[in-house]
């Protein structure tokens, strides 16, 4: 058996980033691109992995946008398999989501699999609903849509219930799901361990992802395009990702791991995002800083070769300011450099942010650091700065992180007042409290 198909996921199709109109139309640009692959490559169908839109709640032009490019698929005949995500949900008590409205017009295959008492009751998708469809035959695709923290709980079930269904005729089995894996973007939670996700694997050959914006893909079976344009600043730096095209053929050989297919990841058109940084400890005063920064702009954008663009490359570019400053932080003119911003990129979107701090309120910290011990030496280093405290800084501050972690771990407030008198009455047997004018 030989397929192809095409994968991508959280297209966010009405997002109006920085209020800014281009923005929009950028998320309906990069979406329509992905359409025109698809149709180019002759693909036997596309996985949508969730959020093809940014929010519950869409306007017509969000919606016309999202139709035009599923009906182009419609009519050669390439089927939209999806699943629902996280920002598409529909409200509690409404009946139909968006998603749900697109598959009634056959604009989409929308996959989900109920449960009851604990049981995934898989189905063959007919009538609008199923959990799984067959696409091309002995290819089959089962999709689950977003759980939030009941993700876990699900996969394990539906892969119980995939051990028990009969799939003789199946040479090939695509998983569908809006969630991630744990740790591909540190700050982020929510994501299922590889553990969790490997109860699929002996009866998955491909598990098509989609919530995580940042590409990524595991051991030959776990994949995810990341979003085709770029949602937050942060993510400027992960210029690989898009969509992945994937040819499989149940006939090749395959390697140690019984891999039967090939997957490309694809990046496709987006407008750029240029993220620098200015460090202020060195700047004595708002006019170096002013000066530094136009060197510094008018250097990078000579770099970057910014000149006569395309109106849909013209880029977002956020300048940060990081740092300790030897003046007062109000005496940053940020509509200053703002313009410095817009005269050397000619920006699309032009975004200054002020990280720095002042000179007393610095707290120095070594690199190897762990998290706790920053914490414990900021905390340290302000009750230095009063004389109060100073005497007995190192008490003061474990008494505040125990009352901390108290509260964290959902101790009642009498725990919580009771703790503190104790502490109080340690600290005040070492050094009574000096007494305030």
């Amino acid at each position: 058996m030989q397929a192809r198909f095409l994968h991508l996921a959280d297209c966010h199709l009405g997002k109006w980033q920085y209020n800014h109109k281009e923005r929009y139309n950028d998320f309906g640009r990069a979406f329509h691109h992905i359409i025109d692959v698809a149709i180019a490559e002759h693909v036997d169908f596309v996985i949508l992995a969730g959020d093809l839109f940014e929010k519950r709640a869409i306007d017509a032009l969000t919606l016309n946008q999202a139709m035009r490019g599923l009906e182009r698929l419609h009519r050669v005949g390439i089927p939209c398999i999806a699943v629902e995500g996280n920002h598409e949900r529909a409200y509690y008590g409404e009946q139909v989501g968006w998603l749900e409205f697109l598959a009634v017009r056959d604009l989409l295959i929308l996959l989900n699999a109920p449960f009851t008492e604990g049981v995934a009751q898989l189905s063959a998708y007919t009538s609008r609903r199923g959990s799984y469809i067959d696409p091309v035959p002995g290819l089959r695709v089962h999709g689950l849509r977003y759980l939030g923290a009941g993700t876990a709980t699900a996969v394990e079930q539906y892969a119980t219930a995939l051990a028990a269904l009969a799939n003789d005729d199946i040479a090939y089995t695509i998983f569908v799901a809006h969630a991630g894996v744990e740790g591909v973007v540190p700050d982020q939670t929510g994501g299922l361990s590889h553990r969790q996700w490997a109860v699929l694997q002996p009866h998955v050959n491909y598990l098509a992802l989609g919530h995580v914006h940042k590409p990524f893909s595991f051991d030959h079976w776990i994949y995810n395009p990341g979003s085709p344009e770029t949602c937050n600043v942060t993510e400027a730096l992960w210029h690989e990702r898009g969509y992945y095209l994937v040819s499989v053929d149940t006939a090749r050989d395959g390697d140690a791991e019984g891999v039967k297919h090939c997957a490309t990841l694809h990046a496709n058109p987006r407008r750029p995002f240029q993220r620098l940084t200015v460090k202020t400890d060195l700047l004595g005063s708002p006019a170096e800083l002013h000066d530094h920064c136009r060197e510094f702009l008018q250097r990078r954008a000579r770099d970057l070769g910014s000149g006569q663009i395309a109106a849909t490359q013209r880029p977002v570019v956020e300048l940060q300011l990081s740092g300790v400053l030897p003046f007062a932080r109000s005496a940053v003119d940020l509509a200053a450099l703002e313009t410095l911003v817009r005269e050397s990129f000619d920006p699309l979107v032009a975004l200054v942010k002020n990280y720095t701090r002042t000179a007393e309120m610095a707290v120095e910290g070594g690199e190897l650091l762990s998290r706790t011990e920053l914490e414990r030496q900021v905390i340290t280093d302000l009750l230095e700065r009063d004389v109060r405290y100073r005497a007995q800084s190192e008490a003061w501050a474990s008494m505040t992180l125990s009352l901390k972690q108290l509260a964290l771990s959902g101790s009642s407030p009498e725990t919580v007042v009771t703790e503190l008198a104790n502490q109080l009455t340690e600290i005040e047997k070492v050094a009574p409290p000096q007494e305030t004018l």
